[in-house]
């Protein structure tokens, strides 16, 4: 009867935790911006630091947000055209249409 109890709360105790898990998942759920990750496809993900940003994710971050203009700081995708197919995939995919 004891394992039973034991039982029955760690299963009580499981399914009110999972339930607060699954709420505060859709009150904190943070939209994330899918350029981030499609330009960051686009990079040759050396993740050599190169272009001065923390690897290949991180210039594409400073790229979505604006923090950087310049397109061809990326050396190891220079020969591969990667600044021109980033700048033909911001110009069809604007900030505005998130």
């Amino acid at each position: 009867m004891e394992i039973l109890w034991a039982v029955l709360v760690l299963a009580g105790l499981g399914a009110i935790f999972g339930f607060g898990l699954a709420f505060a998942a859709k009150i904190f759920y943070v939209k994330e911006d899918t350029r981030v990750t499609d330009i960051t496809a686009i990079l040759p993900n050396a993740n050599c630091g190169a272009c001065g940003f923390p690897g290949c994710q991180g210039y594409a971050n400073a790229i979505v947000k604006g923090d950087t203009k310049n397109l061809d700081l990326c050396k190891p995708g220079a020969k591969a055209g990667v600044a021109t197919k980033i700048k033909e995939y911001l110009a069809e995919h604007p900030a505005d249409s998130k």
